[in-house]
């Protein structure tokens, strides 16, 4: 049971990039893939018995949504509110509320929160304000105490019993497409309003980051490139304790939910709800053809037990030649015929794993060329290599920013490959 569901950067208006090379089935599941994520977060909201759905990030832009899909958020809405779940849509400004509440049709148990007004919800008897975290001060600076609202200070006589902070980085550039920079409003939650006695911080982003202690960091629904803060989730807050019959109040939860106490007023989990994961495949191989390699790829690729119904597998193969500049460059030349071989129908059949990129490793140690060069006259091409993977080892001592050892391996290719 939990008392409030998180649903972070639904994007129900933006479909996930398939790439160009991939199957009917693989574009299929990618097209479907943030609905499906949505869905499953609605799922435990339900299961849940939920008192509220919070929304925030980017959920459906309702100048660029289709009707259709206007109309499948509406009755998704309409439906938790039967149940007795509320939605609460977290915007920036009163204009955004009025456009989506246009395109919605104004379902029964949608309600709206702004930097400057709050949201005063009963859960199961408990007086909870649900508020937003992109204040101007906020906005401005990445850090501050949040705003007090106008609706939120007279809403009642008496003070929430509980807070929910709830703040979120933009990650939606006007023109977003693959491979784009993600450009974010925010710097950091606010550090103040975390350690708040009594309040819930939830921070929505699709990036890693540094946090403060006491706030809980949520990814999107469904994760667009493989370098995201997670695959998938859902957050859930249990504000409240209802135990089971001769179980005192007071008892702690059961650790065996998975749940973290909060304050002492509150536990928190993830719930995954992607429908699409990136993984990287890390393997070594020092000969062969590109059949011995999509041999070895396929036999890990089997090796563990995939869900028929699971999420769809994206696969990138990252191959460690050894330190061997000649063997990266055969790799790099036998990719296209490696993943043909990959992606046979026979072995596509009812799968969940697509391979979708076999490379050299980018992140390769360099120490073998080091040790490699000792042998080699000097100004021999080793020598030159050991130079070179000195000066990046160096680098990476000092902690300097960048990515030198993907661009000493491409150099070295690339006077291989001449």
């Amino acid at each position: 049971m939990a008392d409030i569901v998180f649903a972070f950067d639904a994007a129900l208006d933006r479909p996930l990039a398939v790439p160009g090379d991939a199957p009917a089935d693989v574009a299929a599941a990618f097209a479907a893939a943030p609905w499906e994520a949505f869905e499953a977060a609605l799922a435990t909201a339900r299961q849940a018995r939920a008192a509220a759905l919070v929304l925030f990030g980017s959920t459906l832009d309702p100048l660029r949504a289709s009707p259709a899909q206007a109309a499948r958020l509406r009755r998704a809405i309409a439906d938790l509110a039967a149940d007795g779940c509320r939605t609460v849509w977290l915007a920036d400004d009163a204009t955004e509320c009025a456009n989506v509440a246009r395109a919605l049709a104004e379902p029964a148990g949608l309600s709206f929160v702004t930097p400057v007004a709050a949201q005063r919800l009963s859960v199961r008897g408990l007086s909870v304000e649900i508020c937003s975290a992109r204040g101007p001060a906020v906005a401005s600076s990445g850090a501050g105490a949040l705003v007090p609202s106008f609706a939120s200070a007279h809403s009642s006589l008496l003070p929430a019993q509980r807070r929910v902070v709830v703040g979120w980085d933009d990650t939606w550039t006007p023109l977003h497409a693959e491979g784009a920079a993600m450009a974010h409003g925010l710097h950091a939650p606010v550090p103040t309003a975390a350690g708040a006695a009594g309040t819930l911080f939830v921070w929505g982003s699709r990036r890693v980051q540094a946090l403060p202690a006491g706030v809980h960091s949520l990814p999107a629904l469904q994760a667009r490139r493989p370098d995201e803060l997670g695959a998938g989730a859902c957050g859930t807050a249990t504000l409240t304790s209802v135990p089971a019959a001769g179980v005192p109040s007071a008892a702690p939860v059961p650790a065996a939910l998975g749940l973290v106490a909060v304050d002492g007023h509150a536990a928190w989990r993830e719930v995954p709800t992607h429908r699409v994961a990136w993984k990287t495949l890390a393997l070594e191989s020092l000969a062969g053809d590109d059949e011995a390699l999509a041999d070895t790829i396929r036999g890990l690729l089997e090796t563990p037990t995939t869900d028929p119904a699971g999420p769809l597998q994206v696969v990138r193969v990252a191959v460690s030649c050894g330190g061997s500049v000649p063997r990266r460059v055969h790799v790099g030349q036998i990719t296209a015929e490696t993943l043909a071989r990959l992606r046979r129908p026979s072995d596509r059949a009812g799968g969940r794993i697509w391979c979708h990129e076999v490379e050299p490793d980018p992140d390769e140690a360099l120490e073998a060329l080091v040790r490699s060069a000792s042998a080699s006259p000097t100004g021999t091409t080793a020598s030159f290599a050991s130079l070179l993977a000195g000066q990046v080892l160096g680098s990476e001592s000092k902690g300097l920013p960048g990515g030198p050892r993907e661009a000493a391996w491409l150099a070295l290719e690339l006077l291989e490959s001449t």
